[in-house]
């Protein structure tokens, strides 16, 4: 669970809000000086924080900036002594999520905390990175220290590690998080059509061609992701070069060289320092993407993890799907916990979307646990081929969820396949194979 970051100097009432936040269920740590919070701030995950305003050494003031220049979304309520209304209003133009005067109803602070998660409720279903493992709090801390800056960030891990998750994480702690977040992958789109998709091409290049904004121009003023960096074609990589460099390039067919105010954060699942001792890469991208790498291990050096993304998933998808799920069976969780999970998060996310859909009551059993091609649930073995078997669940499980993504997204296939984590192009195939459209 998420805790509450309380910094209070008067030990004292520092000890009856612990007490009152105790009774409402929350978790917490708490402080009496702003430096020590910081600390704690950096090594763990808060979901909000409840600081006072006086404060020896640094003040809340100082607290508050110092915090939200790594954290620009991190909710804080600020506690102010009776009279002092001028400087908490200050607080807020600075970025607190509101103040409360002293003295003050504990249930009053209760029901602020508990407004700020109603009102964060979708944004944390929707954003949430989930996980309490040390790689993960340390993939953490990096993003929050990097984001308020403009350099170029490299996301490692295997596919499935939640690399596009961070990357909008990065852009949402950043500066930049009221412009756009574009995104590109590279193993998603053919050769031949990835220069125009990123740079756009200029109207009347071939006969009939429209003028098309690429994803460059699509991301000025934000950020743009460039997933799967290691599948870019060695003739693109001196064109990004550039783009990192000079921050210009050229549409396709255009002569116009045009500036642009981005900043770029990669992802890839290969090693792109052996793929330049290859000759696959160019060594001068290579050390251009990795001025900031972060780290992301695969799900089964983060198995300590697994139960709670277990209940993040069915907390999401349950409703969505229309089913109350209360529970999942002692057995069921084991036999997730021991899985390999060579699909990471994304294949536990799967997993965990056709268990809900398979089963008819209100709780998750061993049965309903179905991985990659297994068996569909519920089907007696007889005389049918096994390959025949798994491709007929595979297909079934495919349609049900590609189903349930367009009912989500209200038939958007563009939100569909972002969702799904799959191409656009790919989505469109899916749903003419299976006659969905």
């Amino acid at each position: 669970m998420d805790k509450i970051l309380i910094v209070e100097d008067n030990e004292s009432f520092r000890k009856m809000l612990e007490l009152n936040l105790k009774k409402a269920g929350f978790e917490f740590e708490s402080f009496g000086m702003a430096e020590d919070a910081i600390s704690a701030f950096n090594r763990d995950i808060f979901l909000l924080g409840v600081f006072d305003l006086k404060l020896p050494g640094m003040d809340g003031i100082q607290l508050l900036s110092n915090i939200l220049e790594y954290a620009p979304d991190f909710p804080v309520i600020i506690i102010t002594a009776y009279g002092d209304i001028e400087t908490a209003v200050l607080t807020v133009k600075k970025g607190a999520w509101d103040f409360i005067q002293k003295p003050f109803d504990p249930d009053l602070l209760i029901g602020k905390i508990k407004a700020v998660l109603k009102e964060r409720t979708y944004e944390l279903k929707e954003k949430k990175i989930v996980g309490d493992s040390q790689g993960i709090k340390e993939a953490i801390k990096l993003t929050r220290k990097v984001a308020p800056t403009d350099a170029t960030v490299l996301i490692l891990g295997e596919s499935g590690t939640g690399k596009e998750l961070f990357a909008r994480a990065i852009h949402r702690w950043s500066k930049r998080k009221n412009g756009p977040f574009s995104v590109l992958n590279s193993a998603a789109i053919p050769e031949s059509l990835l220069e125009s998709e990123l740079f756009g091409i200029e109207k009347g290049t071939a006969t009939g061609v429209e003028r098309r904004k690429g994803k460059i121009t699509q991301a000025d003023k934000g950020t743009l992701f460039l997933d799967e960096i290691g599948d870019m074609p060695l003739l693109l990589q001196s064109k990004v070069l550039r783009v990192i460099e000079e921050k210009t390039f050229q549409e396709v067919g255009g002569r116009e060289v045009i500036n642009v105010d981005v900043r770029i954060i990669c992802a890839t699942n290969r090693d792109l320092k052996k793929m330049v001792d290859e000759g696959e890469y160019r060594e001068d991208l290579y050390y251009r993407l990795n001025v900031f790498p972060v780290h992301l291990p695969p799900l089964r050096e983060r198995k300590e993890d697994i139960e709670a993304l277990i209940d993040y998933f069915i907390s999401i998808y349950s409703d969505n799907i229309g089913k109350e799920i209360k529970g999942v069976t002692e057995r069921a969780r084991f036999k997730l916990k021991e899985h390999h999970w060579k699909g990471n998060i994304r294949e536990l996310e799967n997993v965990i979307v056709r268990a809900i859909i398979l089963t008819d009551e209100n709780i998750i059993s061993e049965d309903h646990i179905i991985f990659g091609e297994s068996m569909a649930y519920g089907e007696k073995v007889g005389k049918i081929d096994l390959k025949e078997m798994g491709e007929k669940a595979r297909r079934e499980t495919e349609v049900r969820i590609i189903k349930e993504a367009l009912k989500q997204t209200e038939g958007n296939k563009a939100k569909a396949a972002r969702l799904l984590n799959i191409s656009y192009k790919t989505l469109f195939n899916k749903i003419n194979e299976y006659n969905l459209g």
